[in-house]
């Protein structure tokens, strides 16, 4: 009598057989590989090297490219998409506001640069619009002066970067990154 789990599937191949036992464990192996594979992006998060962060002053614009109230992005430290911020030349109306409510601390003449990366699950956000700034993703949502969370699941406020105005050209340099990208700083 055969062993069935010995017999070949499928004929000769070039002179050998396959056996069931050897196919079915290559379909295992094939199987466990397809199932660790998702995972390979986590091992690089928890294991690659730190990146040297470069948080040399930097120019980002000029109070004349600014107008009152408006917004623009900028990447600082460095040039890479987790290091988009917003720098925004802030009304009368939000600058007097955040004054007397001791918000100010990060103001510079007027401007205010936070990183734009969600503190919940590193979701780029939206643009400000008004006196905050909305995390589509999961609906976080932070204060514009300041990047404290207003509501949804963000667990701490946006990091901020110090700003330098240069007085005799108006130029605006970033020097600093408070917190870290994508987890905040502490309130």
């Amino acid at each position: 009598m055969i062993d069935e789990s010995e017999s070949p599937v499928g004929g000769e191949a070039e002179g050998k057989t396959i056996t069931r036992r050897v196919f079915l464990k290559f379909l295992i192996s094939i199987s466990a590989l397809l199932t660790v594979i998702p995972f390979a992006p986590m091992l690089n998060f928890f294991f690659a090297p730190k990146k040297e962060e470069n948080l040399q002053e930097k120019k980002i614009s000029n109070i004349k490219d600014v107008p009152v109230g408006s917004t623009m992005v900028f990447f600082y430290p460095g040039e890479e998409s987790e290091e988009r911020s917003f720098l925004t030349h802030l009304t009368p109306e939000q600058l007097e506001k955040a004054q007397a409510e001791g918000r100010d601390a990060f103001m510079v003449d007027g401007f205010v640069a936070l990183n734009s990366i969600c503190t919940h699950l590193l979701c780029p956000a939206e643009l400000p619009v008004g006196d905050e700034i909305v995390c589509v993703c999961h609906g976080g949502l932070f204060d514009a002066v300041d990047g404290t969370v207003l509501d949804g699941p963000p667990p701490r406020p946006l990091p901020m970067v110090r700003l330098r105005v240069e007085p005799d050209t108006g130029d605006i340099y970033a020097t600093e990154l408070v917190g870290k990208i994508g987890y905040g700083r502490e309130e």
